[in-house]
């Protein structure tokens, strides 16, 4: 190949490089934060909040008609898929909150308030909320990775998206061919090209015409070519292709706590779909409870044999519930009433289960000061969760979370 051809084709590679935001690198020392999204509304009754039929009323589970609520520590559960072996295994490292208010019935609307706290758009996930926290100034160089779901960052960072493992190996060995591991461009060729790169860089950050959108993508285009060597240990520590992990939402795991190990990250999404379940409820939603029971059981294999299972904590949701009856189609059309899990090791708030829910899936009011039921207590919403989340990872003060201030009446604790 001739060297202008060659050059041309190292520059080329080394284009994607522009779509994620990478800052100098630093030692995180806090908690990697996991959230995994069940995109299209998860059904709660066959899983975290179990109910048995009721007499004379529509059936709310199939399961119930020849099966009874299984419990294991504090935590109920149905007795459904691959739940048994799940919550025997992790029940004591598992917060459950059932009875949590959507306020929505709308997929738009109920994905924006499960992972930013409130159903008006504009406020950033809880994932990039916590990357983007001043309290944890890092500056990692891809501190928010995203797998498609929502990700929505308010301009606080540019998260990184992953489509595939592959796009994301391509990224940070630019200088390799793919899955197969030949260098395709000379090292001092790549020397050469991140040094015209920087340059190149500086000259049009350095452009007082730019407008503020177009600077602010280069300052991060500059940045991410000045620091891309931080990113080499997640190089050689992603898998390769014959070590990848069968099942998309397990690869996703699989990367992010890769990611979380390089020390490249701080907060990363993964997302499993096709939940929405509005026929053959039953069918769909045990596929899809089996890929997340699964993937959970991995991700806490995976990080015990990475040595950051200590820090990690998982937070999962979905947009709402299912209906606490069936349709015509023997589906489940949407509900607004719905549930979080969390999960963490070694921790005093874990083996227990917050908020309740009657025969027919409505949610009974806390008491704040004690989270059991009252009836004149408050009903738990998305905000409130979020809330907590916020205050318990550090970042409630944080100037960050200021920008997007919760407004809740009463303030729960779920983790004390």
């Amino acid at each position: 190949m001739k060297r202008r051809s060659l050059f041309k084709t190292a520059l080329l590679s080394c284009l994607p490089l522009a779509h994620s935001s990478f800052a100098k690198a630093a030692e995180f020392r806090g908690k990697y934060l996991l959230s995994l999204q069940a995109d299209g509304g998860w059904d709660v009754t066959l899983f975290c909040d179990p109910k048995v039929n009721v007499s004379g009323e529509k059936a709310i589970t199939n399961w119930s008609d020849n099966d009874d609520i299984q419990e294991v520590g504090n935590i109920k559960y149905a007795p459904f898929a691959k739940n048994k072996e799940f919550f025997e295994k992790h029940y004591k490292n598992l917060l459950v909150i059932n009875g949590v208010d959507f306020q929505t019935n709308a997929h738009g609307i109920g994905v924006t308030n499960s992972w930013s706290g409130r159903t008006a758009a504009g406020y950033p996930s809880l994932g990039a909320l916590y990357a983007a926290a001043e309290n944890y100034t890092t500056n990692l160089p891809m501190p928010y990775l995203s797998f498609g779901g929502y990700s929505f960052s308010a301009d606080l960072l540019l998260p990184t998206i992953v489509s595939n493992p592959g796009d994301l190996r391509n990224l940070v060995r630019p200088q390799f061919e793919g899955w197969a591991g030949r260098k395709k461009i000379d090292d001092d060729y790549y020397d050469l090209i991140k040094t015209m790169l920087i340059k190149d860089g500086i000259n049009k950050n350095n452009d007082i015409s730019a407008l503020r959108g177009s600077y602010q993508r280069r300052a991060a285009y500059l940045k991410s070519i000045q620091n891309f060597d931080k990113l080499e240990p997640l190089g050689e520590l992603l898998p390769d292709r014959n070590q990848m992990e069968n099942g998309n939402l397990k690869q996703q795991a699989q990367v992010a706590l890769t990611a979380f190990k390089a020390g490249v990250t701080m907060s990363a999404d993964i997302r499993q779909g096709g939940m929405d379940s509005h026929d053959n409820n039953d069918s769909q939603q045990m596929d899809h409870l089996t890929s997340i029971t699964e993937t959970l059981d991995y991700i806490w294999d995976y990080a015990e044999e990475l040595g950051i299972a200590d820090r990690l904590v998982v937070f999962a949701g979905s947009d709402f519930s299912r209906t606490p009856y069936y349709n015509s189609a023997n589906g489940k059309d949407h509900w607004n009433i719905s549930s979080y899990m969390v999960m963490e090791k070694n921790v005093n708030y874990t083996n227990q289960t917050i908020g309740e829910t009657d025969e027919g899936q409505n949610a009974f009011k806390l008491n704040p000061k004690d989270n059991l039921r009252d009836d004149k207590g408050t009903a738990l919403i998305t905000a409130h969760i979020h809330e907590a989340m916020r205050n318990y990872l550090g970042i409630g003060d944080d100037p960050a979370s200021l920008k997007f201030p919760i407004y809740n009446s009463e303030t729960f604790d779920f983790f004390s």
